[in-house]
């Protein structure tokens, strides 16, 4: 016996009226509800405090106090997390001194969390009748009225400017560090010409921040001989005075 599949079609379109009513119905309503789903969701996402900020915590941070990072955030409790401009949290909290990078995170379902990673000291600079931590890069970030004994003092000319500055906390983060603890005080003349005072009263001429690796090897060998003046401008014809 062979059945025909081109029926199947004109069948299915002799269902009562009724029962087609109902189908039409039923899908109406699911795509009614799963609208209102919708809507509703994203009411508790965006417009409630059911998923709003409830609290924010300040990790990373040992100079900065945690209120200050939190009244710079300025992030409004209730607020909805998944509102919240990161993004611009971010950008006030990193406009703070002595912060260096910050990382703002959502933690669901009510929380923010706000990472500061902390400027380093390597130096300090002469800052009115105090001083002033300023980072490898040359930023200044924290007024401190006494020197500490464990940071070296970078200077340079007024007319050197910025340049001879950074040439300066350059060659320092050259110096080896068994020879760091020794540096008391970098001199940058000019981005030519950089000097360090070492401790017992002892000068390196440096010169120019080329080669720093290779200045900064040959220094810690010099060292070993006892001299006044050590000179490692031309690293390859190293000199020593007394």
């Amino acid at each position: 016996m062979t059945v025909s599949t081109r029926s199947a079609p004109r069948f299915a379109g002799q269902q009562p009226p009724h029962v087609r009513r109902r189908s039409r119905l039923r899908t109406l309503l699911v795509a009614l509800v799963l609208v209102a789903l919708g809507v509703l969701g994203g009411w508790v996402l965006l417009g409630s405090s059911l998923l709003g900020v409830s609290g924010v915590a300040v990790e990373g941070t040992s100079r900065v106090p945690p209120g200050q990072v939190l009244d710079v955030a300025a992030i409004k409790s209730g607020t909805p997390l998944a509102r919240l401009d990161t993004a611009a949290v971010a950008a006030r909290v990193a406009a703070l001194p002595a912060v260096r990078t910050v990382d703002v995170r959502r933690s669901w379902p009510r929380a923010v969390s706000i990472v500061v990673r902390e400027r380093v000291p390597a130096a300090v600079r002469v800052h009115g009748t105090g001083f002033v931590l300023v980072d490898r890069s040359g930023v200044a970030f924290a007024e401190v009225a006494r020197r500490p004994k464990d940071l070296p003092l970078v200077t340079a000319p007024i007319g050197a400017g910025a340049p001879a500055l950074r040439s300066g906390l350059d060659v320092l983060g050259s110096v080896p560090a068994s020879v760091r603890g020794q540096v008391r005080t970098v001199f940058a003349a000019s981005t030519e010409d950089v000097r360090l005072s070492l401790t017992k009263g002892r000068t390196v001429l440096w010169g120019t921040t080329e080669r720093g690796a290779r200045k900064g090897a040959v220094l810690a060998v010099l060292l070993s001989r006892k001299a006044t003046v050590y000179d490692v401008s031309a690293p390859d014809a190293p000199t020593t005075r007394k």
